[in-house]
């Protein structure tokens, strides 16, 4: 049996605690260490106010805060628990993953969605209503990418 821990930042406020390098690094090192095998962290760039008060919560960017994570195992498995792929340029994003793949020995997983907060698709400029077909366009992109296709 595999066990995978999120990172505590699903509140809102979050704990300035572990809003830090050191902590994420520390709590990737002790969940390696205690036998977990993967850490996940999720994506929202900007949740809107009315989100957050209903009890919805901030978040790091996973990439980012993964790639820390990394740096400080050996074997843990470093999972976006989700990144909806709408926000995102897809070849901007395939880079992003394979080169955090690449630099972690190819720990990473992918948890990919579609998202589901309309508010955070009008502040990042994506139409939400196109957000299953921008899913798939861009599923099909990064394997293109990764495949070493053309695009």
């Amino acid at each position: 049996m595999k066990f995978s821990f999120g990172y505590p930042l699903m509140a809102h406020p979050q704990n300035p605690d572990f809003l830090t390098a050191e902590a994420i690094a520390e709590f990737a090192q002790a969940a390696e260490s205690a036998g977990f095998d993967s850490c996940s962290l999720t994506e929202h760039p900007l949740p809107s106010d009315r989100w957050l008060a209903s009890g919805g919560h901030d978040a790091l960017d996973p990439f980012v805060a993964l790639a820390v994570a990394a740096g400080a195992t050996n074997q843990l498995r470093l999972l976006t628990n989700l990144t909806p792929l709408p926000y995102r340029n897809p070849a901007i994003l395939a880079k992003t993953v394979a080169t955090l793949d690449r630099l972690s020995g190819g720990r990473v997983i992918l948890g990919a969605g579609v998202g589901y907060l309309e508010s955070e698709f009008d502040a990042v400029g994506v139409d939400f209503d196109q957000r299953n077909a921008l899913f798939d366009e861009s599923l099909e992109v990064m394997r293109l990418i990764w495949s070493g296709e053309t695009v």
